[in-house]
């Protein structure tokens, strides 16, 4: 069930949609709560980029700028993000009873449902790079109405593909859009980076959408099984490096073992280690590779490489450098794979 926080705020936007100007006072009246309330109310709204704005005067109240951004029919990579924010595209924002009390109309809540089953952010990598959003329009359009599209896009080895898909929603993560989607043809459920999209149109065929199906689900699994396999990696991980590590998206096969000086060993189960080079070489002596002797031999190579590249007889003593303390290590190489 939606808080009452979230169900007033979503009324409040539904309500400034269709009104030129409300006044604060009669928010207040409506939802039943101080003026105070409401001003944090607007706050909030602006903070996640809603354009509210206030119009001074005896008529004066708050108003939605005319660049509103929730039209619930628009959604691309910048608004959903907002409507994220605002805990308005989750599945257990849809309650019926609230968002009624709240002055949503059935048609919007059925808008919103629709855009809750089909629509997942994956915040695991929180950085923005808005890539692949120009094929948001079609792909929101055949999501809501249950449109095949004919679609042609590269594949990871640069050869070009194309197929009638049935898309079942969109994920956003790490700044990257992905379409999840089943072939007309038949076949199991897919992902799409649409930055490797070239051409995505709306066709005349429809499809039903699935049963028991929720794009949410499916992407955590396909998360945890992506990159899982057999082979073990163990890693040491100095205490200078515990925290940024702990912040991994570990599968459900790992295993982390703390020690009473704050370092730990890692224990991961991947399909190839190959991936793990440049995330391993980045942390330089603050994580070793214990296991297996052929990532270890390989890290070793490829920081000789590094040192070897920086190698400057005449560069003097080495200069005082502060500590990293930020995440732009972490976001340059996690879940990146090194061809990337």
């Amino acid at each position: 069930m939606v808080n009452a926080v979230v169900a007033r705020q979503l009324g409040i936007v539904h309500l400034l949609r269709n009104r030129a100007s409300v006044p604060a006072p009669e928010l207040a009246s409506r939802y039943g709560v101080t003026e105070r309330t409401i001003y944090r109310d607007m706050a909030t709204l602006a903070a996640a980029g809603i354009p509210v704005q206030a119009t001074p005067g005896k008529t004066g109240g708050y108003r939605l700028g005319p660049d509103t951004a929730l039209d619930p029919l628009t959604i691309d990579s910048d608004h959903a993000l907002r409507l994220y924010v605002l805990g308005f595209v989750e599945p257990d924002t849809a309650g019926p009873d609230r968002a009624r009390a709240a002055g949503v109309s059935d048609t919007v809540q059925d808008v919103v449902r629709r855009l809750a089953q089909g629509i997942h952010f994956d915040t695991a990598d929180w950085y923005w790079r808005d890539e692949g959003s120009g094929h948001l329009p079609v792909l929101r359009t055949a999501m809501l109405t249950g449109n095949v599209v004919d679609a042609a896009w590269r594949t990871k080895t640069g050869q070009q593909a194309t197929a009638l898909l049935k898309p079942y929603g969109a994920v956003w993560k790490a700044g990257e859009w992905h379409m999840v989607a089943a072939r007309a043809t038949g076949g199991p459920v897919e992902r799409f980076r649409l930055n490797l999209v070239d051409r995505l149109q709306l066709t005349d065929l429809t499809f039903p959408y699935p049963e028991d199906f929720t794009v949410r689900t499916w992407w955590e699994t396909e998360m945890e099984d992506y990159g899982k396999g057999d082979i073990p990696v163990t890693l040491h991980v100095a205490p200078a490096a515990r925290d940024e590590l702990l912040r991994l998206s570990l599968k459900s096969t790992s295993q982390i073992d703390e020690h009473d000086d704050d370092s730990l060993t890692i224990v991961l189960f991947v399909d190839r280690w190959e991936w793990l080079i440049p995330l391993v070489s980045s942390y330089g002596p603050d994580v070793t590779v214990t296991e297996p002797t052929e990532l270890r031999a390989a890290t070793a190579h490829r920081l000789r490489r590094t040192l070897a590249a920086y190698d400057d007889t005449d560069a003097g003593p080495p200069p005082d450098a502060a500590p990293l303390n930020d995440d732009s290590r972490l976001r340059s190489t996690h879940g990146r794979h090194p061809g990337a």
